[in-house]
């Protein structure tokens, strides 16, 4: 029993120490540039499951009263700092003001319809939702359209559309800001060695100007149902994983670059603005980080509940993010689980201080 119980400890608490060491590094991933050294990244990517495994072993390991107990107990301890990034509970403060706007940012995937539901009716579902929750401004992401003199009648209730370079002819494809107000003015941040941009409007509202991006930093590439086909030969299992891995090392890299000149740009600006986007990353990232240094996170100021906003994988899996400077303050955030997507919509409504 001794030599079970020895061969037990080589094997396990080799493991809780390298769990909790990796809970370590997710921590400081977020200060590493991916483009330098990419490994942390991975780590905060998966900080989720990390925070999961090092809470079972802490259980485990003080139910048996064990002496290593205090590791996981340790690496757990800042966890306590990050969870209002994917979890938060509360009221938010009564800000009176007359002026306020509701925005939403949305994957769209295309339209390519979820379940039974074709492209045209997803389409239609969208729209609908969209009047109903009374938007003011919507931000697409991975939008398409085949012909963009449709849009007024696809979104009847949204007159004014900016979008960036035409694709071919009359078809778009990529980021669409939908308005039911006048645009002063429309631009492009183009991203270096990319087809992804940025793009903005102006408006001017109540006697108040401000501007809105909207941004699809790179994806990683990565089919979920394509992967799960390959890895039912468990032969091909490894390779494939490697494969994936490789992918969203390239992804985290591209998107460091596409950060920091959309951060350069966000700098250099006097207008209030509101910044829209699916950032394919989670909080614990580079990416979020270096975007939300000394502007605001519309759902750590009026979240409640999950932040989840992709419908796979982990429950805590945000992906996609309203920020703003500190000329609005936030009334509402809303997550609101609808089928019309892979991503869910996030929409805010925002008061002008």
């Amino acid at each position: 029993m001794q030599k079970r119980a020895k061969l037990r400890r080589w094997i396990f608490w080799p493991f809780v120490i390298f769990m909790g060491l990796a809970l370590s590094v997710s921590y400081c991933s977020v200060f590493i540039n991916p483009a330098r050294l990419w490994l942390p990244a991975f780590f905060g990517l998966y900080f989720v499951p990390l925070v999961i495994i090092n809470i079972f072993f802490f259980i485990i390991l003080l139910i048996r009263r064990s002496s290593i107990a205090w590791f996981p107990f340790t690496a757990l301890l800042p966890t306590l700092l990050f969870i209002e990034l994917f979890i938060r509970w509360g009221t938010v403060d009564e800000v009176v003001s007359e002026v306020s706007v509701k925005v939403a940012s949305y994957n769209v995937c295309n339209f390519q319809g979820y379940g039974k539901k074709t492209r045209d009716e997803t389409l239609v579902e969208i729209s609908q939702f969209l009047d109903r929750e009374k938007i003011d401004i919507v931000c697409m992401q991975e939008f398409f359209c085949p012909d963009t003199s449709i849009l007024r009648r696809l979104f009847p209730s949204f007159p004014y559309h900016c979008f960036g370079e035409q694709a071919k002819g009359k078809s778009y494809r990529g980021n669409l800001i939908l308005s039911r107000h006048p645009v002063q003015y429309v631009g492009v941040i183009p991203f270096h060695n990319s087809r992804r941009n940025c793009i903005y409007a102006d408006f001017h509202l109540h006697g108040t100007s401000f501007r809105v991006y909207t941004t699809h930093f790179e994806s990683n590439n990565i089919s979920l149902n394509a992967i799960a086909d390959r890895m039912r030969n468990y032969q091909e299992a490894p390779d494939e994983l490697l494969k994936v891995h490789i992918r969203i090392r390239d992804a985290f890299r591209i998107r460091a670059q596409q950060v920091e000149t959309l951060s350069q740009h966000l700098k250099n600006i006097d207008t209030p603005f509101i910044l829209c986007g699916d950032f394919n990353d989670t909080p614990v990232s580079y990416t979020y980080h270096r975007l939300q240094e000394g502007i605001n996170d519309s759902f750590r100021h009026a979240g409640n509940g999950l932040g989840a906003t992709f419908r796979y994988l982990w429950p805590g899996l945000r992906i996609d993010y309203i920020l703003f400077s500190n000329a609005f303050s936030a009334k509402s955030h809303v997550t609101t689980r609808v089928p019309f997507s892979d991503h869910y919509p996030v929409i805010t409504e925002l008061i002008v201080l």
